[in-house]
């Protein structure tokens, strides 16, 4: 679930709560992964909405081709190449569920991150608890995990600050306000916390990379990652001058900065690499400063704009709230 926990009122303001931070980048496809499998961006090699998959750029959640167009690689073909990370449901002691919404709970993600747990598909939030709580109130021990990206959609299309997902916050909380009252009545404890936070996109703060000839001349392949946090494969030897012409055309809104030190300092969390980690970390790493968007746009593309967006390196983005209730 993403969250705008800073303007937490009600019953999420008042439950126990510390701060923690998401995994590098903060986003969805690099967060919920490490979620679902306890491993590391840098183990499991999710890093962003789009990434280098062999020498395509392919969106890893929705699995589709973004670069080339002419493309013949499938979903189940990209997903048997790319889904290696075993599911951390399968290292349980006890049965395991996943709640997830139906359009996407039969997708070749669900299925191989939830492994051998049982999948169930909900239509919205009050058949998403209900169905949970009817699960609770079973007496065997199990795990339960509920999916809920309601909260992201919103603030990717309004914003973080729009009434409209403060309602929808609100709603939100009064479920699981109910959910805790009822599993402190069956002997369970709820563990609630966020993928990534989220910031606001003035519209007048999106950088068109592709549009500035000396930097476009110098990229092998379109940009990859997310609009806060953009990796750059560059033509050979040209490193140092791509990052100094980013500097000189990108400094006021990004910061470039050389991939392999920041690999190799392990911004991308612990463990063993993942085989195709650098190359999908590219050349050169574009970090957003607060407030803006960097993007490119292919033939065909529609050109992204969004009113809420996440992913860099900002307190608002990074850190996210770990609430754990447990059962008196």
């Amino acid at each position: 679930m993403a969250w705008g926990w800073r303007s937490l009122i009600g019953w999420l303001h008042a439950a126990p709560r510390t701060v923690i931070d998401s995994v590098f980048p903060p986003t969805t496809a690099a967060a919920v992964t490490t979620i679902l499998t306890g491993r590391s961006p840098a183990e499991h090699g999710l890093i962003g909405w789009h990434q280098l998959h062999g020498d395509e750029i392919i969106a890893p959640l929705p699995l589709y081709v973004r670069h080339p167009a002419a493309s013949p690689s499938t979903p189940d073909a990209l997903a048997a190449s790319l889904y290696v990370t075993p599911p951390l449901f399968d290292r349980l002691d006890r049965p395991a569920t996943l709640l997830i919404p139906d359009f996407i709970c039969d997708t070749p993600c669900s299925r191989h991150h939830a492994g051998q747990a049982g999948r169930l598909p909900y239509r919205d939030f009050d058949d998403a608890f209900a169905q949970l709580a009817a699960r609770l109130a079973q007496p065997e021990p199990a795990f339960h995990y509920l999916y809920l990206p309601q909260l992201d959609t919103l603030m990717h299309e309004r914003g973080p600050e729009s009434s409209d997902a403060a309602a929808l916050l609100a709603k939100l909380e009064v479920h699981l306000a109910r959910l805790a009252d009822h599993a402190s009545r069956h002997d369970t404890a709820i563990v609630i916390t966020a993928d990534h936070g989220f910031v606001s996109a003035p519209a007048a703060q999106w950088v068109d990379v592709d549009d500035i000839a000396p930097l476009a001349a110098l990229l092998a392949r379109p940009l990859s990652g997310e609009t806060r946090l953009a990796y750059c494969h560059v033509l050979p030897g040209c490193i140092t001058l791509f990052i100094a012409l980013a500097q000189t055309h990108l400094g006021h809104a990004c910061w470039p900065l050389e991939s392999r030190p920041l690999r190799e300092a392990g911004v991308f969390g612990p463990g063993i690499p993942h085989p195709e980690l650098a190359r999908r970390c590219g050349d050169v790493i574009l970090i957003a400063k607060p407030g803006w968007n960097l993007r490119d746009t292919l033939p065909g593309e529609r050109q992204l704009q969004l009113a809420g967006v996440h992913a860099g390196v900002t307190a608002e983005e990074m850190q996210i709230p770990l609430i754990v209730l447990r059962p008196h």
